[in-house]
């Protein structure tokens, strides 16, 4: 009997070197483009964090700037009232008597209304309540500094407004109560009342408390700005875009651009014709 050859058949297995480098080629391929996916991804989180960071920043600096910028305001503005207030004072009743009561209640409506002071917070509540805000500022020395800039301001704009209703309230005391007071009209008896004179003896010195007030607050702001690393121009021009987009989103028309030249309440020359008046009542001309 023939003997058969039979050969088994050849199996055609690929390489497996060049498998596993096709499949670590993949994986290293894989791995460097998750890499640079985590820092490109990194970057621009650090870039906006740090974006985020100075427009907070500037924010709180812009709106202790605006502060400070309405406090120079109200001391401006209260120069007429520090003038009226001074022609007031140096005047005799037996004087003051011979004004009709319409004209020396506006005298004293000049010297005694006052504006509230009230400012924009939103950004002082928002940094101040806000930890997100407080962790990605980073800045320590700035959170403090800052704060006792709002610490600062709140004060001011309580001690002032208190002041004004006590004015009020006195005002209105003599108006209530007119029996209770000396003179012959509501006028004079304003005008006799010891708690009102004495507030308006403090006129002069408001109008000083407010500039001097706000010279500390840019002082502190400057400290904040260096805590920070914020050039003053850079605030400084954020504070202007600010107040131009607030005045061009409000329609009501105002006179912010009208400034009226400061009376000098020691020369007192806008009263010389009311000086001059009086004294022909007092002569009987």
């Amino acid at each position: 009997m023939k003997k058969l050859n039979i050969r088994s058949p050849r199996l055609n297995i690929p390489d497996q070197r060049g498998f596993w480098k096709q499949i670590g080629m993949i994986i290293i391929g894989t791995t460097i483009s998750l890499i640079f996916t985590l820092v490109a991804a990194r970057i621009t989180d650090s870039v906006q964090r740090a974006k985020d960071r100075k427009l907070s920043a500037m924010m709180v600096m812009s709106n202790i700037e605006a502060f400070a910028r309405l406090m120079d305001a109200f001391g401006t503005d209260l120069a007429p009232c520090d003038s009226v207030t001074t022609w007031l004072l140096n005047r005799t009743f037996e004087e003051l008597e011979l004004l009709p009561d319409d004209e020396l209640n506006n005298l004293i409506n000049q010297a005694t209304v006052f504006p509230f002071l009230s400012y924009d917070n939103s950004a002082e509540k928002i940094f101040s309540n806000n930890i997100d805000t407080w962790k990605n500022v980073g800045n320590v020395a700035f959170i403090s500094s800052v704060g006792q800039c709002f610490s600062s301001m709140n004060s001011i704009q309580d001690y002032w407004n208190k002041r004004v209703t006590s004015v009020n309230d006195a005002v209105l005391q003599v108006k209530d109560h007119p029996n209770d007071y000396e003179g012959s009209s509501i006028p004079i008896k304003i005008l006799r009342s010891d708690k009102i004179r004495r507030m308006l003896g403090s006129s002069h010195y408001m109008r000083a408390w407010f500039k001097h007030g706000a010279a500390i607050l840019r002082c502190n702001n400057r400290k904040n700005m260096e805590a920070i690393g914020i050039p003053e121009q850079d605030v400084m021009e954020f504070t202007n875009e600010l107040a131009i987009l607030s005045e061009s989103a409000s329609d009501v028309p105002d006179f912010s651009d009208f400034v009226p030249d400061p009376i000098n309440p020691d020369s007192l020359y806008s009263f010389r014709e009311l000086d001059t008046r009086l004294q022909q009542l007092s002569s009987g001309k």
